[in-house]
């Protein structure tokens, strides 16, 4: 027999699962869906339920889909562009996904050059971009390792024009599905190849030596000054449970926590 406590769960669970995922109604949906996760991360028995944890994951999924449609969906000059060290952060989202994914028999490693690599961006939606990269490379690649890199790509007078970032891993790259997936609205690759171009960049997909490959070409930006942006730092990302670390990999790390 039902508890009433679980019965008001499975209503509010049931509502927020109803809620069309569309730009119109976003705010509705993001509030039902954190008021519903926020009252399962708070029970004792989350752990030894899979019901419970199965209604946790359901919502981190449901927000991965609403975050690459408004993603798809924002108007260029919207959010503004911040100055990002993005080595720093990028490395401390890879030391993220890397504790997350190692208990599935998965690594994450970074190399890039030691020196700083600062760019104009929109924080949130370059953080996204690369860890919807490192999901998609773990769920349609089979290799145990997931490398994701940055080269500098320098102009005249030793200074650096660009910034390419590059994840690759151990698989077969389906072009034809990749570029069905690029076409439909929402999708993690519109939202990624959406994100590139929101940071004045551009993104490929190549298979090269047996591994599927992905590259973010990013420009960085000397013309005009930039408000810097404090990153959350890995243990931050870790420690929130709200964190985009935590939904945007929810595919492939299901309800841990």
């Amino acid at each position: 027999m039902k508890t009433i406590a679980y019965e008001g769960l499975d209503a509010r669970f049931r509502q927020a699962m109803d809620i069309p995922v569309e730009t119109e109604h976003e705010e509705a949906l993001r509030q039902a869906l954190h008021g519903l996760m926020g009252e399962l991360l708070a029970r004792r028995d989350l752990m030894a339920n899979p019901r419970l944890q199965s209604m946790l994951l359901a919502c981190r999924l449901r927000l991965r889909e609403l975050q690459n449609l408004c993603i798809y969906a924002r108007a260029a000059d919207a959010p503004p562009l911040q100055k990002v060290e993005m080595r720093e952060y990028t490395e401390d989202l890879c030391g993220a996904a890397d504790w997350l994914l190692r208990r599935q028999g998965r690594r994450v490693r970074f190399d890039a050059p030691e020196e700083a690599a600062c760019a104009a961006l929109c924080p949130r939606a370059y953080g996204w971009l690369v860890l919807e990269l490192i999901c998609n490379a773990a769920r349609h690649c089979h290799g145990e390792e997931i490398l994701v890199s940055m080269a500098m790509k320098m102009k005249r007078a030793r200074r650096v024009g660009a910034i390419v970032l590059t994840v690759e891993c151990r698989g077969h790259l389906d072009l034809e599905r990749l570029h069905a997936a690029g076409q439909r609205m929402g999708s993690g690759v519109a939202a990624v190849t959406r994100t590139a171009w929101l940071q004045r960049g551009t993104a490929l997909w190549l298979e090269r030596d047996g591994k599927a490959v992905a590259a973010v070409r990013v420009p960085t930006e000397a013309r005009r000054e930039r408000e810097w942006h404090d990153v959350p730092d890995q243990a931050e990302l870790l420690e929130d449970l709200y964190s985009p670390v935590y939904v945007a990999l929810s595919p492939v790390v299901g309800t841990i926590l």
